[in-house]
C-alpha cells in the first residue's frame, strides 16, 4: 500500500513539475522573445541574451525589467515596426542611457513586473500608470527644473503650465510655495495616493487611474463631486454642495495639456546628478501700472472665480448676489477713492462669503487672504487694474464661459 501511495505521489509531483516547467517556458515575455528572435538571422542573434532582463538602478532605488519584452528599444538596427519590438524614437536614449535612467523614471508603470498589463500599471492597487504618448512629457519636469530650456521636446507640458496660470488655478490651489488654499494643495497631485487624493472612482467609468481621473475632473468637475441635496439625507445631516470647481469649457487639447502638467507635480526627489535646477524667473517690464496689475490678476488666479477681466459668472452655491462670485467691473463705484479699504479686503480676505439662505451651509468659495503672498508693488498694481475696470459696463467677448451647476449626461467619459 505504501509503495502504491509513494508511486502515486511521485507521479503527481512529476506531473506538477512538468506543468510548471511548461507554463514557465510559455510566459508572455518568452513568447515575445521567441517571436522577435524568429525575425533575425544567425548573425543578428549573436550577442543577444534571452530570459528576464533587468536594469538595476541603485541611485534611483528602482529595478526595471521593461527590456525583457522591449528587446530592441536600444537596438534600432534590429527593430521592427510593431510593439514591443520598436526602437526608442529620436536621440533621447543618447541623453538618457537606459543603464543610468532605466525606463519607468520617465515612462511610469511597474518596472519590476514581467507581464504587459502589470508592467503598464493597468492593474488594481498600482498608482503609477504608464504615461502613454505625449503624456510622458510630464516626467521631464522631475529632473529638468527649467523646462523652458527643453521647450521643443515638451510642448504639451509647457502648454499645460501656461494654461494652469491663464485659467486661474492658483486662485484656489497651491503648488509648492505659490497659490491659495481654498481647495487641495496640488504640489504632489501627480504622485499622491488615491486615498489622499480623494479620487472618486465610483463616480466614473473605468479605467480607474490617476490619468483618467484628472481628465474627468478637468472636463466635468461636478460629475465626480455632485453633492447630496438635503432631501436625500437623514434628518439632522447637513446638505453637501457639488464641487466648487468651475466648469471652464476646456477643449480636448487643453485637458490633455493640463493633465500632463498635473502629472508632473510629484514627490520625486532624484540625486543631484540627475537634476537641472530651475533658473530665476525673468524680470518683466510693464508699460503701465494697469498692465502690471492685469498680469498680477492673472498670475494670482483671480480669473478662476471672478472670470477673465473680472467679468464674473462663476457659480458659488448659496452665495449672495445670485449664487455667483461677484464681478469686479464695479469696484471703483463701490470703493470710490478708498483704496486702503480695497487693499484690506485683498490682504485679509472675506471668509465665509455671505449666504443667500442662512439655513443652508456656507458657500464653498470665498475670498482668501493674500497678505502673506503678495508684495506691496504687486498689490498697488492690482488695485490700479481693478479700478480701471469701471470702463467695462458689460462683459465683452472675453467674458467667462457659463458655469453650470448641473452635471452632464452619465455617459460622458
Amino acid at each position: 500500500m505504501k509503495r502504491v501511495l509513494f508511486t502515486v505521489l511521485t507521479g503527481a509531483l512529476t506531473a506538477l513539475f512538468v506543468l510548471a516547467l511548461a507554463k514557465d517556458t510559455n510566459r508572455e515575455w518568452t513568447r515575445y522573445q521567441r517571436k522577435f528572435l524568429g525575425t533575425l538571422d544567425r548573425a543578428e542573434r549573436r550577442g543577444l541574451r534571452g530570459g528576464i532582463q533587468q536594469i538595476l538602478l541603485d541611485d534611483l532605488n528602482r529595478v526595471d525589467r521593461c527590456t525583457t519584452c522591449h528587446v530592441a528599444v536600444d537596438k534600432p538596427q534590429l527593430a521592427l515596426a510593431e510593439e514591443p519590438f520598436k526602437a526608442h524614437p529620436g536621440k533621447l536614449l543618447d541623453w538618457h542611457p537606459p543603464e543610468t535612467f532605466g525606463c519607468t523614471v520617465c515612462h511610469g508603470g511597474q518596472g519590476i513586473a514581467s507581464e504587459a498589463k502589470a508592467a503598464h500599471g493597468d492593474v488594481p492597487h498600482w498608482e503609477e500608470p504608464l504615461l502613454r504618448g505625449p503624456l510622458v512629457q510630464a516626467s521631464c519636469r522631475s529632473c529638468h527644473g527649467n523646462v523652458e530650456a527643453i521647450a521643443e521636446h515638451v510642448p504639451l507640458l509647457i502648454k499645460g503650465m501656461t494654461l494652469f496660470e491663464e485659467k486661474g488655478c492658483y486662485g484656489c490651489h497651491a503648488v509648492k510655495d505659490f497659490g491659495q488654499t481654498v481647495s487641495q494643495d496640488l504640489t504632489e497631485v501627480g504622485s499622491k495616493s488615491y486615498l489622499l487624493l480623494e479620487a472618486d472612482f465610483e463616480m466614473m467609468r473605468p479605467p480607474h487611474d490617476r490619468i483618467h481621473w484628472l481628465k474627468r475632473k478637468l472636463a466635468h468637475p461636478r460629475t465626480l463631486n455632485p453633492g447630496v441635496p438635503q432631501d436625500r439625507l437623514p434628518e439632522g445631516e447637513e446638505e453637501v454642495f457639488p464641487s466648487a470647481m468651475p466648469h471652464v469649457g476646456l477643449a480636448e487639447d487643453e485637458i490633455e495639456a493640463l493633465t500632463t502638467y498635473l502629472l508632473s507635480l510629484t514627490d520625486a526627489d532624484y540625486p543631484a546628478s540627475y537634476v537641472t535646477p530651475p533658473g530665476p524667473r525673468p524680470a518683466v517690464a510693464y508699460a503701465s501700472p494697469i498692465e502690471h496689475g492685469r498680469a498680477v490678476f492673472e498670475r494670482y488666479g483671480c480669473t478662476a472665480c471672478h472670470g477673465p477681466g473680472g467679468s464674473g459668472g462663476r457659480m458659488n452655491f448659496n452665495a449672495g448676489l445670485g449664487q455667483e462670485v461677484p464681478p469686479l467691473l464695479y469696484v471703483k463705484a463701490y470703493y470710490g477713492n478708498n483704496v486702503e479699504a480695497l487693499k484690506t479686503v485683498i490682504r485679509e480676505g472675506r471668509q465665509p462669503a455671505p449666504r443667500q439662505d442662512v439655513t443652508r451651509p456656507n458657500p464653498p468659495l470665498y475670498m482668501p487672504a493674500w497678505k502673506d503672498r503678495i508684495s506691496e508693488e504687486d498689490l498697488d498694481a492690482l488695485v490700479a487694474y481693478l479700478l480701471s475696470l469701471h470702463d467695462r459696463v458689460a462683459p465683452s467677448a472675453e467674458s467667462a464661459p457659463a458655469d453650470v451647476a448641473s452635471a452632464p449626461p452619465a455617459d460622458v467619459p
